[in-house]
């Protein structure tokens, strides 16, 4: 465990959110198509991985998969979280729902920060991909681990500068990130990047 992940710091407000059934279930659909591919699941340790979050209407909120949600094919509504603030700095967060939102909040929402015109976001893991797209895609340096405001502020930071929708991260072994305007755009983003280089 690193120093970033003890120094987390989830602001939990234990109770149901406003959640709109049709984001709901368009959520739930682009997240089975990447369990399905393995680039959501969980390892054989019991640990989970993946993320997808979208932006709840114009504020600064957004709705994200739970902490520990990896290991479940199908969620339902109380398998997610509102993040309604954050502070990079204090490496924080504020959230309600039946789950907590985990520290990967915080890079969801750095993307969100730099781009506005950004909808959602998706985080996978998949480490034959992650070796072939790094340093090939933008990437974070190495240097930077995860769960740690640094690898935050590079998130954001590199979202503003390129013109790609996939940003690779190096200091985070297997972890990519892949953003659109909207859910289906982020979705379809990585998915075909990975057709493409699954059948290079």
């Amino acid at each position: 465990m690193t120093e970033g992940y003890i120094k987390f710091n989830c602001n939990w407000l234990k109770e149901e959110f406003p959640f709109q059934e049709e984001m709901f279930r368009q959520l739930e659909t682009a997240r089975t198509k990447l369990y399905a591919l393995g680039l959501i699941g969980m390892y054989p340790d019991g640990i989970g991985f993946g993320n997808i979050s979208v932006k709840s209407g114009q504020s600064a909120s957004f709705i994200i998969t739970g902490s520990a949600t990896g290991q479940f094919e199908k969620l339902d509504q109380s398998h997610y979280a509102m993040v309604t603030e954050y502070d990079f700095e204090k490496n924080s967060i504020y959230c309600s729902g039946m789950t907590k939102a985990s520290a990967e909040s915080l890079t969801h929402a750095s993307i969100y920060q730099s781009l506005p015109e950004v909808g959602s976001v998706v985080h996978v893991h998949n480490l034959w991909l992650w070796e072939k797209l790094l340093n090939d895609y933008p990437t974070t340096s190495a240097e930077i681990e995860y769960g740690t405001p640094e690898m935050a502020y590079a998130v954001g930071k590199l979202a503003s500068e390129i013109n790609e929708k996939i940003i690779v991260m190096g200091g985070h072994r297997e972890g990519i990130l892949a953003f659109g305007s909207n859910l289906t755009e982020a979705t379809t983003e990585i998915i075909k990047i990975y057709n493409r280089y699954q059948n290079d």
